[in-house]
């Protein structure tokens, strides 16, 4: 079969054109810089195009990168560890041994309950809060355990349109779009050496000590995801409840807006039914017109609006117990919601919200995601003071909740998936463009000219 000469030359010309990187606007991703304050992040560029790191000169490789949504099927082996820990211990060889075997137990048991087809890197660190982070404990105050965080956060488009913030670890599950600049690492994890841990094969817990495979499982669930943004970003001594304020690009433009993470797509106030992601558009009437170019600008303003006074009953519910609930997707009865930590008053940053509620969830399967682990209390204790249930510690509403934001199990495995966020990336544009222009090309040449077969 021979090709006119023409039309090869245009071919390879659209092919070079389509795998150029085009330096346009790029998508934003945010990167956690403390996991012990999970909603603490800055903004990095993650899209490929923008970096200029379109590696696939194939064609269809590259058109993947434009296309709504490029999913993943690969599947592991059941039973396997999807999870790889790299770790840095500075608590001598036989503890740091101790830790690593318990990560390692901690992602297996994960791996057992989701259907992972991508390992999960997790950057985790050992290490003594108060000689090397200066964070001592004085009087009879609450030692921090520790804590972890997804690494990266990944804005995607949901089937709401609303665009939220998605951990790494779940969005490399679902999509292989060649444009998304992943980091190194999906989770971010401290914890504290100085805390007196107890770990398998230590003989019998003792009332003062915390089990750590208990506490390291707890954390990379919320690495995993479940997290709320919910939170006051405003002031020093909270009193106004807003999702995320981050910069986001639309219109060509920088505008601060609230955001939400994949997890709050889900939260529902029990006493109305009212989705809060409702209350996010209503307040985001404000961001739309705030005219701030800097996050403290947006703060200001925000105090001074109408919609402020919506983030303050926000704050109210916060404190109020039973008041926020995590609906479950396809579920439409509050009765069978997750009731959230709102109990603590005064409210308690990363514990409030975030966790599932401490008395509704004790003694029960769904014990992992209450914001205190019981000292004295082993995790396998827990499971048997939970009915022994069969999932483990992963709960039946841990379960429901990890199949709503996207992750795939035996019983769910396809959940829902969103789709890649380029609302803004003209590169969108430019190949499309190319793609029709390519498309009518072939078919006015062709209708003048022959193939000889």
């Amino acid at each position: 079969m021979k090709l006119p000469s023409l039309l090869l030359l245009f071919l390879v010309t659209t092919l070079l054109f389509l795998t150029y990187p085009y330096h346009t606007a790029a998508l934003t991703c945010y990167d956690n810089v403390n996991p012990l304050r999970r909603n603490q992040h800055v903004p990095v560029e993650c899209d490929n195009n923008k970096l200029g790191k379109r590696t696939s000169v194939s064609w269809i490789k590259g058109l993947r990168s434009w296309m709504p949504f490029a999913s993943k099927t690969l599947k592991r082996d059941v039973g396997t560890n999807a999870f790889k820990i790299t770790l840095t211990c500075s608590a001598g060889t036989t503890l740091c041994a101790k830790v690593k075997n318990a990560f390692d137990l901690a992602g297996l048991m994960l791996s057992q309950t989701l259907q992972l087809n991508t390992a999960i890197t997790v950057n985790a660190t050992f290490l003594n809060f108060c000689k090397q982070m200066n964070q001592c404990t004085a009087g009879g105050g609450y030692l921090t355990l520790g804590g972890a965080a997804p690494a990266r956060t990944i804005p995607m488009k949901d089937d709401d349109q609303a665009v939220r913030l998605y951990p790494q670890a779940l969005v490399k599950q679902q999509t292989s779009d060649p444009s998304i600049n992943f980091g190194a690492y999906d989770i971010v994890a401290l914890f504290n050496s100085e805390a007196n841990f107890w770990f398998q094969g230590d003989g019998a817990i003792q009332h003062t000590q915390s089990d750590f495979l208990f506490v390291i499982l707890h954390e990379l669930v919320h690495g995993l995801g479940f997290t709320s943004s919910w939170d006051d970003y405003i002031n020093i001594t909270p009193e106004a409840l807003t999702p995320d304020v981050s910069i986001t690009s639309k219109g060509g433009q920088q505008t601060i807006g609230f955001t939400e993470y994949a997890f709050d797509k889900y939260m529902v106030l029990s006493q109305t039914g009212q989705r809060m992601s409702e209350i996010t558009a209503q307040l985001n009437q404000f961001s739309a017109s705030s005219g701030a170019t800097t996050v403290q600008q947006f703060g200001r303003a925000f105090k001074n609006s109408p919609q402020y006074s919506l983030a303050v009953q926000m704050f109210r519910n916060a404190t109020t117990r039973n008041a926020m609930v995590f609906l479950p997707a396809g579920q439409s009865d509050i009765s069978q919601a997750v009731i959230l930590e709102t109990s603590l008053a005064p409210y308690q940053q990363g514990s409030s919200v975030s966790h599932v509620d401490y008395n509704t969830y004790t003694d029960t399967p769904d014990f992992l995601m209450r914001y205190l682990q019981d000292r004295g209390v082993s995790l396998g204790d827990a499971i048997v003071q939970g009915g022994n249930y069969t999932g483990g510690s992963i709960g039946p509403k841990l379960k429901l909740v990890l199949e709503s934001l996207g992750y795939a199990t035996q019983d769910n495995p396809n959940p829902y998936r969103p789709a890649p966020s380029s609302s803004d990336s003209p590169v969108i544009l430019v190949q499309s463009k190319t793609l029709v222009f390519l498309i009518v090309f072939m078919t006015i040449f062709l209708s003048r000219n022959t193939w000889n077969l």
